[in-house]
C-alpha cells in the first residue's frame, strides 16, 4: 500500500508539473514547496573501457534522405564514398497555352542546382553527369520500400539516356554559376526526339489533357530520373534541387487583359516553366555505397564507441535506467516518505577525428532512441519503431521515447537536456516488462546521425532525416559520459 501510495504521488506530481509547465521539462519541480524537502544530486559514470558503450555497422539506409548526394571520393584512413540518385517526380506546371503555342516551345532540361560550400572534395575536378529515365514510379509503401543498396538497373532503363553535361562544382567561369551556387542545365531527350521536339511533345500531351495534368499521368509521361556520375572523380555535391524545365517564350497580355500588340507584332518573351519536382513528398533515394578503411574498421573491431556518416557506424548505449530506478525507490522506501524524480540529464561527450585535408568534424545531430523498438504512446499501447521505422514515416523526435542533440563544437558534446520523460515513462508503462532490478530492455539505446530540418518563421522541427550528406566521425568518450539524476523526497 505504501508504495503504491508513492507512485500515485510520483504521477500526480508529475502530470501537475507537465501541464503547469507546458512541456518545458527543464522547469520540473519548480512549483513545489521545498522548504521541507530534501533534494539529492546523483550522477552516474561510465567506466573508461566500459562494455555498456559501443559500435555497430549499418550499412544501409531507407530511402528518406532530403538531400541527394553525387559523386564519388576517396578519404584516406576514413572511407571511399559513391553516391547517385534515384527519384519519382511531382507535377508542379501550369502552362497558359494562349500565350504559348507549340512553335514557341524552344526545349526541355533537367535542371540541379548545388551550392559550393556542401561539396567534398576537389570542387575543381570535372565531372559528367547523366540522367536516365526510370521505368516507373519508385514504391512508396513500408512492405516494399527502397534503400541505399538498391540496384538501379531494378527500376532504371539504362537505354533511356535523357541527357548528360559536364560540370565542376567550382562556382568559376560560367554564366550558370555564382560565387556560392552552381546550376547544371542537362537538355533532355528521348525516343529519337530532340531536345525541341520533346518538349513540343510535352505541349501538345498538355494540350490534348485540356491543360491540367494529374501526377498519375506525368508519371506515365516520366515517371522518374536516375542521376548518376559516368566521369570524374575526386568530389561529391550535395544536389538540392532537381527540376524539369520547360524553356519557351511567351505572348504577354496588356493592362485590358488582351494580348499586347506593338507596331503590329504581338510583344514575346522569354520564360522558363518548372513543370516536374524532385521534393519531400516523392519517393527518392540516395544509391550510396560506403567502404570504411582500415583505420576505422579496427576502431569497431576494438569495440570503440564510433559514429560514422555517410552510413557506418551508430553509437550504442546501455543506459543506467536501473541504478535510477533502484536508487530513487530506495530513497523512498522507508514509511512516510514520498519523492519525485525532478530531472534526468544526459550529456555524452566526443574525441573528434584529427582531419585537416576533408574537414572532417562530428555529425551535426544525434538522435538518441530504444534500441529494443518498444516505444510507448501517449495512451501506453506499445509502438514497434526502429530508425527506419522513424524515418519512413517522417516522424518526430517525441520526448519520451526518442530525443535528438546537436553538437557543440565548443564543449565537444552532444547534451539531450532533461530525459526524466523516458524514466518516468518506463515507470509507468514498463514497455519491455522488466522487473524491479533489471530493465534491460529499456536501458539500451542507439544513438544515429542525423539531419534536423527548421521551420524558418517557428524555428521548430519540421524534419529529422538520416545523414549522408558528408564524411562524418565523432568517438565517444566513455568515461566522461554524465548522467545526472535530481529527485526530491519529503516526509509525509
Amino acid at each position: 500500500m505504501e508504495n503504491t501510495v508513492k507512485r500515485i504521488f510520483y504521477f500526480l506530481v508529475t502530470g501537475i508539473l507537465a501541464i503547469s509547465c507546458s512541456d518545458n521539462n527543464n522547469l520540473i519541480g519548480s512549483s513545489i514547496d521545498y522548504s521541507e524537502m530534501e533534494i539529492v544530486n546523483r550522477t552516474f559514470r561510465y567506466s573508461e573501457n566500459s562494455d555498456s558503450v559501443y559500435a555497430t555497422l549499418n550499412d544501409v539506409s531507407v530511402n528518406r534522405a532530403i538531400y541527394h548526394m553525387l559523386g564519388k571520393i576517396d578519404v584516406k584512413d576514413f572511407a571511399s564514398i559513391n553516391s547517385s540518385y534515384m527519384t519519382n517526380l511531382r507535377y508542379i506546371g501550369k502552362l497558359d497555352t494562349v500565350l504559348v503555342e507549340e512553335d514557341m516551345v524552344d526545349s526541355i532540361a533537367l535542371v540541379l542546382k548545388c551550392f559550393v560550400s556542401q561539396t567534398i572534395g576537389d570542387e575543381l575536378m570535372p565531372m559528367r553527369v547523366s540522367a536516365y529515365q526510370n521505368n516507373g514510379p519508385l514504391p512508396k509503401n513500408s512492405s516494399d520500400t527502397i534503400f541505399t543498396d538498391v540496384d538501379p538497373g531494378k527500376y532504371c532503363d539504362m537505354t533511356q539516356k535523357l541527357g548528360e553535361r559536364i560540370f565542376s562544382s567550382s562556382a568559376l567561369g560560367s554564366s550558370n554559376q555564382t560565387s556560392d551556387t552552381v546550376t547544371v542545365i542537362i537538355p533532355i531527350s528521348r525516343n529519337g526526339m530532340t531536345t525541341r521536339e520533346l518538349a513540343q511533345d510535352f505541349y501538345r500531351y498538355y494540350k490534348e489533357n485540356d491543360g491540367y495534368l494529374t501526377n498519375e499521368q506525368m508519371q506515365d509521361y516520366l515517371p522518374g530520373l536516375y542521376v548518376t556520375h559516368t566521369y570524374g572523380d575526386g568530389f561529391i555535391s550535395r544536389i538540392d534541387s532537381t527540376i524539369i524545365n520547360l524553356y519557351h517564350t511567351s505572348y504577354v497580355y496588356n493592362v485590358y487583359g488582351e494580348v499586347a500588340v506593338v507596331d503590329g507584332v504581338k510583344k514575346e518573351v522569354e520564360e522558363v516553366t518548372p513543370i516536374l519536382v524532385s521534393s519531400e513528398e516523392v519517393s527518392s533515394v540516395n544509391c550510396m555505397q560506403t567502404s570504411w578503411k582500415t583505420k576505422i574498421t579496427d576502431m569497431a573491431a576494438r569495440k570503440l564507441p564510433v559514429m560514422t556518416t555517410p552510413l557506418g557506424y551508430n553509437a550504442n548505449i546501455i543506459l543506467p535506467v536501473n541504478d535510477i530506478i533502484e536508487t530513487y525507490n530506495k530513497a523512498v522506501a522507508e514509511a512516510g516518505v514520498v519523492g519525485i524524480i525532478n530531472s534526468v540529464t544526459l550529456s555524452v561527450p566526443v574525441i573528434p577525428y584529427k582531419d585537416e585535408e576533408y574537414g572532417i568534424t562530428p555529425p551535426p545531430y544525434l538522435m538518441m532512441m530504444r534500441a529494443d523498438a518498444n516505444a510507448t504512446g501517449s495512451g501506453g499501447e506499445i509502438e514497434h519503431t526502429t530508425p527506419n521505422v522513424f524515418f519512413f514515416n517522417r516522424m518526430l523526435p517525441d520526448n519520451t521515447n526518442t530525443y535528438y542533440a546537436a553538437y557543440n563544437s565548443s564543449t565537444k558534446t552532444y547534451d539531450f537536456g532533461n530525459i526524466q520523460a523516458y524514466i518516468s515513462n518506463i515507470l509507468k508503462y514498463n514497455p519491455n516488462d522488466g522487473t524491479s532490478d533489471k530493465y534491460k530492455g529499456d536501458s539500451h539505446v542507439i544513438l544515429v546521425p542525423v539531419g534536423v530540418a527548421y521551420d524558418t518563421s517557428s524555428s521548430s522541427v519540421v524534419s529529422i532525416y538520416p545523414y549522408l550528406e558528408s564524411p562524418r566521425f565523432a568517438q565517444i568518450d566513455t568515461k566522461n559520459i554524465s548522467v545526472n539524476m535530481i529527485y526530491s523526497v519529503k516526509n509525509r
